[in-house]
């Protein structure tokens, strides 16, 4: 009786830098003839056109990575098993921090910036946005000195800073690292200081805009928030004023 071969397939957890391209596995490409341009269907069954980069003998989705990537709110830490059919197609399977296959539904409304616009207010008032997280964070309007240092309350702190270590590494909204100086200051907060200022003019974030700090693993993940008249509200187990 002939037996059923199983479709080769691979996985990958998902790190720093990931949002650029992603290395398949050499391994892997014995299995796979290497066409410049695959598919990759995802959870929901929608397909996105990527194309591969060969580099040093190794392959990568390249060109329409970013946007899959986009399109189904990935993160750091995300745990993908690839599915070839044989014909340049992957089926993509996803599974979050919880170990569990990722509800595409549930990440848009967490990963999206975690935030969800309330627009039914009367004029005249603010708009608020909700902020949604389970991981510790805190928001700041900008101030002109905010520019240049930033203060992270004593809370976060202590529970999630080695109070000794003087480099903190922050992900802005395109995912690009900035490594920060960090200095204890009498009340037990930490003042960010060098290299916070070239994150801002980077990020173009200017005064009046408020901006959300929220702490995933080891770095801080910061959200910016341009709207004028906007009133952004954290909530979440971990909120810190």
């Amino acid at each position: 009786m002939a037996s059923s071969v199983p479709a080769p397939a691979f996985f990958t957890v998902l790190v720093g830098g990931f949002s650029e391209k992603m290395k398949i596995p050499r391994a892997f490409v014995n299995h796979f003839n290497g066409p410049a341009l695959c598919q990759l269907e995802g959870p929901n069954g929608n397909c996105w056109d990527v194309k591969l980069e060969e580099k040093n003998n190794d392959f990568f989705f390249h060109k329409g990575w970013k946007k899959f990537v986009k399109d189904n709110f990935l993160d750091e830490g995300d745990f993908l098993v690839f599915n070839y059919d044989g014909n340049s197609c992957f089926k993509v399977t996803i599974y979050d921090e919880s170990a569990c296959e990722m509800d595409i539904e549930a990440a848009k409304t967490k990963r999206s910036g975690g935030a969800q616009r309330r627009d039914d207010v009367p004029p005249g008032e603010s708009r608020i946005i909700e902020f949604k997280s389970k991981h510790f964070c805190f928001k700041r309007t900008m101030e002109r000195h905010r520019l240049y240092q930033l203060v992270i309350p004593i809370t976060i702190a202590r529970a999630k800073l080695d109070m000794g270590r003087q480099i903190l590494e922050l992900r802005d909204p395109k995912n690009r690292p900035w490594p920060v100086t960090v200095a204890p200051m009498e009340d037990g907060r930490l003042l960010v200081n060098k290299g916070w200022r070239d994150c801002c003019k980077a990020n173009q974030v200017k005064v009046g805009h408020t901006i959300v700090l929220e702490f995933v693993k080891k770095h801080g993940k910061l959200h910016i928030f341009r709207d004028e008249g906007c009133d952004v509200i954290l909530s979440g187990p971990h909120v810190v004023d």
